[in-house]
């Protein structure tokens, strides 16, 4: 009977161990976001907002400030996340928050003060990549070619 229930014991403890090791590897991995994607949608959210706050759309202005937060927090994960990465992604989420409530207070000079904060953190966290050789390394792709320009010239009317 002992031999037995030591076998029993034994049988059991092997398949929780074979369960323990192998059920993360048949598990479903959890979906990274799609940088390329994010960034994307980042840049289209940050070019409505641009015109919600030239126009003084502020539900639209409020609308497109949440939008960037929730794509920020989403695209914090990246292997990026370097300690000046993270400074400038909490600096960019802060400054979407402050949009999103001057806008929601109808506050042109806080809307505008905000949305100037915001795109300077883009600005700078982009340097930072482009100087770091990170930005060659994770381009996305459509946005900018690799030499960082425009690929047309900007025309603006009456030049």
């Amino acid at each position: 009977m002992q031999d037995t229930d030591a076998r029993l014991r034994l049988g059991i403890g092997n398949a929780l161990l074979a369960l323990a090791v192998l059920a993360p590897a048949a598990a479903p991995a959890t979906a990274q976001p799609d940088m390329s994607n994010l960034m994307r949608q980042k840049l289209d959210r940050a070019q409505g907002l641009f015109e919600a706050v030239v126009l003084a759309r502020f539900p639209a202005a409020e609308r497109y400030a949440g939008d960037l937060l929730r794509i920020s927090e989403q695209s914090t994960w990246t292997p990026l996340a370097t300690p000046s990465y993270l400074r400038y992604a909490g600096e960019f989420q802060e400054a979407a928050r402050s949009l999103g409530r001057a806008a929601g207070a109808r506050d042109i000079d806080e809307v505008s003060t905000a949305y100037m904060t915001l795109t300077s953190t883009c600005v700078q966290c982009h340097r930072t990549l482009r100087e770091s050789g990170q930005a060659e390394r994770n381009r996305t792709p459509g946005l900018l070619p690799p030499s960082g320009r425009s690929p047309r010239p900007l025309r603006i009317s009456g030049q």
